[in-house]
């Protein structure tokens, strides 16, 4: 059954969640559905590219220091856009867009799935738009989640009709990555210094305040260490002058959004996740993918079902003292580096791009049938 899909996105500048939705958007299209990307911004600052055969419309409704634009204001141009596209199903990433299309579509008579992309345990989007996910999210035809945890969460809050699909990874076949390479990368390479990565929004929930902090607080016969973050964000200020006070500026590097990130996992000896809270880590994938060996804080979301400790990662608990003993105990052991390393690159069967396209494809089909028998 093909069919006309309209994703909705609030922009391609960045992050997971717009990663994973040109990737979805593009791969639906592949499979001759006719898909519509919407974005709510004006489409000037995208860092993913989609399929030419998806059509793009930016309607530019975000507001800005500049322009203001209201809730209302943007639900009737959102809703316009749907209406005159005759689509046959609507798909809709992240919370504040979600709720936005599904006030938009209210008496259309086309289905809506939306896709949570973070916990609302820990990311409230305020008393009116909590208001508003929870009076909306039980009109979409499902609520995907990315994990059970997260799904536990937005029944409870929401009595929504959910669905888990994890994310997907898939790491180009130029950049996979084996443990012979980083061997012998390794032996050519400055061994005295271990080489830390981060990547994500420079934003509070992603810790790269404590990251930064832990590792200035280790003891001084620590291992050598350098520590680069690649993302862009509101907190880029903050990390600065942090990481200055604490006289660690020479090694902490933010060179911003970094594409293709691959060879960036590759040259890694260590990715690290600090997120004080995550819905799904694509980045902790896009490492393990590259059989680079990661340290990750128990975050929550699908953290937890990603990480086997010991065996394909290591995991430590949710606070600043488990993370910086963390952090000595896998910069001080390249054996267990090797270890992780050798393991962490399964996931990409676990967490393929086909197993996703499939199992949203067959959502949106079951809501496109639901419909028409209504």
């Amino acid at each position: 059954m093909k069919m006309k899909i309209a994703c909705v996105i609030h922009s391609l500048d960045g992050g997971g969640a717009e990663r994973v939705m040109a990737g979805l958007a593009s791969r639906l299209a592949d499979r001759s559905h006719s898909v519509t990307l919407i974005t709510l911004d004006d489409g000037k600052h995208d860092r993913h590219e989609v399929d030419s055969r998806v059509s793009r419309h930016s309607i530019n409704v975000l507001s800005t220091p500049e322009n203001t634009v209201s809730i209302w204001s943007r639900t009737r141009r959102l809703r316009s856009t749907i209406a005159a596209g005759k689509f046959d199903v609507v798909l809709s990433f992240c919370d504040a867009t979600n709720w936005l299309t599904l006030l938009a579509t209210t008496g259309l008579s086309v289905p809506v799935v939306v896709s949570e992309r973070s916990d609302p345990k820990h990311q409230s989007l305020g008393r009116a738009r909590e208001f508003f996910r929870r009076r909306l999210y039980p009109k979409a035809y499902r609520v995907v989640c990315l994990s059970e945890d997260v799904e536990a969460t937005l029944q409870s809050q929401t009595h929504s009709h959910t669905l888990v699909i994890p994310s997907a990874i898939e790491v180009p076949k130029e950049f996979h990555s084996t443990v012979e390479q980083r061997t012998e990368r390794d032996a050519d390479t400055d061994e005295e210094t271990c080489r830390l990565v981060a990547v994500g929004r420079l934003e509070h929930e992603k810790g790269f305040d404590r990251l930064i902090r832990c590792l200035s607080e280790l003891p001084n016969d620590a291992p050598n260490w350098e520590l680069t973050i690649h993302g862009e964000g509101s907190q880029r200020g903050h990390l600065e002058k942090l990481a200055r006070e604490l006289k660690v500026d020479s090694r902490v590097n933010l060179p911003g959004w970094t594409r293709p990130i691959w060879p960036v996992y590759q040259s890694a000896d260590w990715f690290v996740l600090p997120s004080r809270y995550e819905g799904f880590p694509s980045a902790l994938l896009e490492a393990m993918a590259c059989s680079t060996a990661v340290l990750t804080v128990d975050a929550g979301g699908a953290v937890r079902e990603i990480i086997d400790h010991g065996r394909n990662g290591w995991l430590v608990t949710n606070d600043d003292a488990a993370l910086r003993a963390g952090l000595l105990h896998c910069m001080a052991s390249p054996e267990l580096r090797e270890r992780l390393a050798a393991q962490a690159g399964e996931v990409t069967s676990r967490y393929g791009w086909p197993a996703m396209v499939d199992a949203y494809e067959a959502c949106l089909q079951d809501a496109c049938k639901h419909q028409h028998r209504a």
